[in-house]
């Protein structure tokens, strides 16, 4: 399908195939008014002449002008934003400034990524800045992997924004040495200003969600419901691929193995001589790669009630490295942890141990779908094996999957998500994980919220 990029006509081919597979296995249509496929609306934002892009940045010796595309990249929001004046440097999780007028300067490295990238920046603030600049300081890969995000169009749900500040993330080793011990605290921030400019072209389009339901058979459980979900999108076609050379990203661990098991969960759940006493939400996302979008909006326009939603098991990436070894992460974080490690123990033919997350520094929590359900309330797991050579690139192929490893990982979750589905009580969050991971999130959206109330 050409990479599923989204928006794509392969993307949704993929959504209507999806839809057609639930369809045979008896499942409801479960978009709404007998829909099956959720269909969204996108504006993508992509750069525009690099001549309409300005950075620069004035101290008490003089101005230094960086260079777009080399030096800094920008996030666009509007087709047009422009904004100057005084630096303003923001420490993550210090005091929350009035920055109004002012240009925010953050020096972000891998130990505060994942506030800044988490939804922590809004909550970070108080009032209308002139612009906003990230100073990366974070590893070459992690600076690549944005730049191909950023190159690709910023992609955000509904109608592009208007009067928006500037934002651009500059490479930390490319600034004057004065501006960046300013930045790491060794320097004064007197005497500094900043001019900031994006330009974007404005694409229009919508993408698809698909939504089965399982109706369950308990009248006093039914309108509770289980959900299963994992993105079918991926990157599309790399269309500065030399002539000859192969330029489709396939996606298939990433996340052909997660797509393909939310339909084996859908087939195998469908069979059971009897419907578990839950309903079951079995969902294919898109716009994963574009920075979560189609579970946003799923959470903000959801088809069946959030708050009666007991539990989401998102599945992202399962089909490579360790044959016996599966990551759930956010297991830490409610009763589903246990669960998962006793249904692991009480089936040793699976041959599957499930570990913690091994990688807290990549912020993996918050770059997959489950995040969006997590951030609402709803206790997640997220099933994830781990990055490897061929992640986002061209060469992540179908002759490399594990099936043996996937059926195993899927016969698994069908047990976790049975056990779910089954139970007297729904699952319980533990309460520290909480206050971080959804009154943090209500706060931040209330910051935001009020942040374009002003505007």
């Amino acid at each position: 399908m050409r990479g599923r990029g989204t928006p794509s006509p392969g993307l949704q081919m993929t959504a209507e195939y999806v839809a057609d597979q639930f369809a045979s296995f008896g499942l409801e249509p479960g978009a709404g008014d007998g829909a099956w496929l959720q269909q969204y609306p996108l504006t993508t934002l992509k750069a525009g002449d690099p001549a309409d892009h300005t950075a620069t940045l004035t101290g008490p010796d003089g101005a230094w002008d960086l260079k777009f595309g080399d030096d800094y990249l920008a996030q666009y929001e509007s087709a047009a934003a422009e904004g100057e004046g005084d630096i303003l440097v923001v420490q993550v999780g210090g005091e929350r400034p009035d920055v109004t007028g002012r240009v925010v300067a953050v020096h972000v490295t891998m130990d505060n990524l994942q506030q800044v990238f988490g939804g922590g920046l809004g909550s970070m603030l108080e009032g209308e800045p002139a612009g906003l600049m990230l100073s990366l300081d974070v590893p070459e890969a992690f600076m690549n992997r944005l730049r191909r995000f950023l190159d690709g169009g910023r992609t955000r749900l509904g109608e592009p924004a208007e009067d928006t500040a500037p934002i651009v993330y500059v490479v930390h080793s490319h600034l004057p040495a004065a501006f960046a011990a300013m930045l790491t605290g060794d320097g004064d921030a007197s005497g500094w200003s900043a001019h900031l400019k994006t330009s974007a072209r404005v694409e229009t389009d919508s993408a698809p969600n698909t939504i089965g339901i399982l109706r369950g058979s308990d009248p006093d459980l039914s309108d509770e419901y289980v959900m299963f979900t994992a993105h079918m999108d991926h990157l599309g076609v790399n269309h500065d691929a030399e002539a000859g050379a192969d330029s489709i990203f396939n996606g298939a661990d990433d996340d052909g193995s997660g797509t393909v098991t939310i339909v084996e969960l859908a087939q195998a759940f469908a069979s059971l001589e009897t419907r578990s006493r839950r309903s079951l939400v079995f969902m294919t996302v898109s716009g994963e790669e574009r920075g979560l979008l189609g579970s946003q909006w799923y959470s903000e326009h959801p088809t069946v009630p959030l708050e009666a939603t007991v539990a989401d098991f998102n599945i992202d990436m399962i089909g490579r490295n360790w044959a016996d070894t599966i990551v759930a992460i956010g297991k830490e974080e409610s009763t589903l942890g246990p669960l998962v490690e006793s249904v692991a123990a009480a089936h040793p033919e699976l041959d599957m141990q499930v570990i913690d997350d091994l990688w807290p520094e990549e912020s993996f929590y918050t770059r997959s779908d489950h995040y969006n359900f997590a951030r609402k309330g709803v206790p997640i797991l997220f099933f994830f094996n781990g990055v490897h050579e061929d992640y986002h690139q061209v060469s992540d192929e179908v002759d490399k999957i594990g099936y043996d490893k996937m059926s195993r990982i899927g016969r698994l979750i069908f047990y976790a998500g049975l056990a779910v589905a089954e139970a007297d009580e729904p699952p319980r969050w533990d309460a520290d994980a909480y206050a971080r991971v959804v009154e943090d999130a209500v706060d931040a959206d209330d910051a935001a919220g009020a942040e374009d109330g002003s505007r």
